[in-house]
């Protein structure tokens, strides 16, 4: 997806993109997420403000978006719910509540009717909630097909079953190679995701990457309001159907669902539903998760011209449009917007 960020807006500025993607749509990182924009809190650290910014540009990417292709990314500020299921949980829970309104985070405490009121499909034995009105969802694959129709109505190149195994700058370019053909490009821009790593280990270039399986399931109803997090997991409504997920695995790059993802979260929404759902689907993909917990963003020690966007572990839905319009800025301007240096692929 963030590849795709990139190419619409480089597009945008009239330059000519190619986008190499060797398949299949969607990217392994983009079906492991669920799309949850989840909640600022008011950090100062590098890292805080990058969030606030990107969660901040969805709302108005989803207008452009929908403006430019007629497509609806799924964008829906639902607001969420941070739960209590057992008197354990409570001193948590309004641990959680303080943190955040200490930082200026809207939240509020809810609970018996209020609660309800909020999400009337609740089993009884969910006692409470931490309520979060800026909590927000986007559709991944939606986003991820309008990005390409609006970039390719402006000239972008896509070609499927490609993937980078070499590059080189030479002079004042770069030498893309894939197992097919080879290309030459003013600047490359590696968005490969939970194949960062590997990619770079082979080039002599280090950029700590490793990939982290998350696996979630879709379930027929009920009609939820709003994003739920309980037991590590979140839940959200998806037009009919219910998402829960997603899984943290460190199993490589093995790429499969598993029974014992189905049955946890089985499990877990007839907790909080009191009645057992059908399962309709269950997807898994890979997470680029970085060493240091901070993406990669901005371009290599000793290839200038080669940029790097990958790492954002968790976060790529959230972080990727910005990320995206950074790296065009970057391209385009000879520097980026926003000091990007805690980022820095080689770090």
């Amino acid at each position: 997806m963030i590849g795709l960020t990139a190419a619409y807006y480089l597009s945008a500025r009239g330059l000519r993109v190619h986008l190499l993607d060797p398949g299949p749509f969607p990217s392994a990182a983009t079906r492991a997420s669920l799309g949850v924009l989840t909640h600022c809190n008011g950090g100062d650290d590098p890292f805080s403000r990058l969030y606030r910014q990107g969660h901040a540009l969805h709302a108005h990417l989803s207008a452009q978006l929908h403006t430019e292709t007629g497509l609806d990314v799924g964008w829906r500020p639902l607001g969420g719910l941070d739960l209590a299921c057992t008197e354990a949980e409570i001193p948590t829970l309004r641990a959680e509540l303080a943190y955040n309104q200490e930082r200026n985070c809207p939240a509020e405490w809810v609970e018996g009717e209020a609660l309800r009121h909020l999400e009337p499909t609740l089993s009884p034995q969910v006692l409470a909630g931490v309520y979060f009105p800026t909590d927000q969802r986007v559709d991944p694959e939606a986003l991820c097909r309008a990005l390409l129709q609006a970039a390719q109505a402006r000239g972008a190149r896509l070609s499927r079953g490609e993937g980078v195994e070499e590059f080189a700058q030479e002079g004042e370019g770069v030498r893309v190679s894939t197992r097919s053909a080879e290309h030459r490009a003013d600047f490359l821009v590696l968005a490969t995701g939970a194949w960062t790593g590997a990619l770079g280990e082979g080039q002599g270039v280090g950029v700590p990457v490793r990939p982290v399986r998350g696996q979630h399931c879709r379930f027929a109803g009920p009609p939820l309001r709003h994003i739920l997090r309980w037991g590590g997991a979140h839940l959200l409504p998806a037009g009919a159907e219910l998402v829960a997920g997603a899984t943290v695995e460190e199993v490589g790059f093995e790429n499969a669902t598993t029974p014992q993802a189905t049955a946890h979260f089985s499990q877990l929404c007839g907790q909080l539903f009191d009645y057992p759902l059908r399962l309709l689907e269950q997807r898994a993909g890979l997470r680029p998760k970085p060493k240091g917990g901070r993406p990669h963003i901005g371009p290599l020690r000793e290839q200038s011209r080669v940029l790097v966007a990958s790492g954002h572990y968790k976060n790529g839905i959230l972080l990727g449009p910005l990320t995206g319009f950074l790296l065009a800025e970057w391209i385009a301007q000879g520097r980026p917007p926003l000091d990007l240096e805690r980022f820095a692929p080689q770090r």
